[in-house]
């Protein structure tokens, strides 16, 4: 981005300066969350919470690319009928 204000440069650099800030402290806040949570789970179910773990990333895991590959497909089609015509 090419600013050539002073002023407006120095105003760019501060709102970078502070979203950078600000998305450390989400991410340490969600990295906290998650380390508490999980260690919540396997101290009160144990193996149950394990599995449960491990199922749900593997189903995420196939959805997300049964829905990638899905709307691939779609859009796809969708070329192909949309140049037919043309």
């Amino acid at each position: 981005m090419i600013v050539k204000n002073k002023k407006a440069k120095k105003i760019v650099k501060e709102t970078a300066k502070t979203t950078k800030n600000f998305l450390k402290v989400v991410f340490a806040l969600l990295v906290i969350y998650i380390s508490v949570s999980s260690a919540y789970g396997f101290l009160t179910s144990g193996e149950k919470f394990l599995q449960d773990v491990i199922t749900l990333s593997i189903g995420g895991f196939w959805a997300f690319f049964f829905g990638y590959f899905g709307w691939r497909i779609a859009e796809s089609i969708e070329n192909y009928f949309t140049f037919k015509d043309s």
